[in-house]
């Protein structure tokens, strides 16, 4: 007789000294009453993920486009995993994409567009001429039109910060590496110039307009910068610290296929993260940290999300770009997707409705089991979230820091 699966609701402590913010933010996600019969709620709750699960993953009224509208870029960071061999989109490629996005507005209630690279500000021209036409396309169609940019921040002048803006262009992922110093040791510009004082006076004047927009600052940690972090924070917080509109993420940097992977100086302690948020929430810092159901769970392992490269090709990562498992078609200038079935089904069937061990996990809801389809592919290894084992110290967190 198998052992009976444990219960996936988590058991936590209101630590935050009786802020009812703490129970306020958990109520209805994580929090059950102390009297509730949890195995016999833990069927009902098993049966809720796998429908939340269905409804999310499969669904034809969404599309996802990850755009690279070049795949060079005007930085060398020490980390980096790409090759820059391709350069701006090929005028084939952005007639594909508009034609896609043709056919499918009709049908569509939401279309979402990530800009992504190489660095997307250094083919401005062609992140312009594509913006504009999904916002007239998803006017005409009343689709909800959700874009966001990956930008090293760089080329985010006031311009063309004022310009996207009008746009809808409303989210933006910038970098920054720590101080001036360290950053300028790993994000090095294309020939060697530096790079933290632009980037910073570009966050500052979008700090200073009075737009709607998000900025999440993030924050790659390694060996080197680790210790110089607790003073930078101070620094994020008395800048953007009062600021609804940035938050931070800190991200641990890994071996991602680069050339210097070998002398990259990585951490494997999550809990040197927990550590730092931590201190930015106790200086003010907005946070980075959404544990709704689902919210780990990784792009890649969306059916209806595509990257969609400079040269036509689709992949459904953006890691890892040059690897065969991770290029499953090809976009026509028609607008037609060229799929490959064999290589797409690894990435968007083999998460917690197939496995197992994901069904019954603690923290299923959140991840689905899709945290990185890549792992599971690559390495055939169940691929958890770092937070795996501290999602209460994750909820606490979320829950005592500053609203975002």
């Amino acid at each position: 007789m198998s052992a009976k699966p444990q219960p996936y609701l988590i058991k936590v402590k209101n630590s935050d000294g009786g802020d009812p913010r703490f129970f306020d933010t958990l109520k209805g996600r994580w929090v059950v009453s102390a009297s509730t019969d949890e195995v016999a709620t833990f069927e009902a709750a098993l049966q809720k993920a796998r429908l939340q699960h269905l409804a999310r993953h499969f669904r034809n009224d969404h599309l996802q486009l990850i755009l690279l509208p070049t795949e060079d870029c005007n930085f060398r960071c020490v980390y980096c995993y790409e090759d820059f061999q391709l350069g701006r989109m090929r005028p084939e490629v952005q007639q594909g994409i508009r034609r896609l996005v043709r056919k499918r507005a009709p049908g569509l209630k939401a279309l979402e567009i990530g800009w992504f690279g190489g660095e997307p500000l250094t083919a401005y021209d062609v992140v312009l001429d594509l913006t504009r036409y999904f916002v007239r396309t998803a006017k005409e169609h009343d689709v909800l039109l959700l874009q966001r940019m990956t930008t090293n921040g760089y080329l985010l002048t006031p311009d063309r910060f004022e310009e996207l803006h009008g746009l809808g262009l409303r989210n933006y992922q910038v970098t920054l590496d720590g101080s001036e110093e360290e950053h300028d040791k790993k994000r090095i510009g294309k020939g060697g110039f530096r790079t933290f004082g632009v980037i910073w006076n570009n966050l500052e004047f979008m700090k200073d307009s009075r737009f709607d927009y998000v900025v999440t600052i993030r924050v790659n940690i390694d060996r080197e910068n680790l210790t110089h972090m607790p003073a930078f924070i101070e620094r994020l917080a008395s800048t953007f610290g009062p600021d609804r509109r940035f938050r931070l993420h800190l991200h641990k940097v890994g071996r991602w296929g680069g050339a210097n992977d070998a002398s990259l100086e990585t951490i494997d302690d999550e809990r040197a993260l927990l550590r730092l948020y931590r201190l930015a929430r106790d200086a003010g810092v907005r946070l980075d940290l959404d544990m709704k159901p689902g919210s780990k769970v990784c792009y890649a392992a969306l059916p209806y999300s595509f990257v969609v490269r400079a040269d036509g090709r689709i992949n459904k990562c953006t890691v890892a770009l040059e690897e065969a498992e991770n290029q499953v078609g090809r976009i026509l200038a028609d607008g037609s997707l060229l799929l490959n079935s064999e290589r797409l089904r690894p990435w968007i069937l083999d998460g917690s409705l197939a496995d197992p061990v994901c069904q019954t996990c603690a923290i299923r809801p959140l991840c689905e089991g899709n945290a990185c389809p890549w792992v599971r592919i690559r390495d055939g290894k169940r691929p958890c979230p770092p937070l795996r084992g501290l999602a209460q110290d994750y909820l606490e967190l979320q829950a005592s820091g500053p609203p975002v």
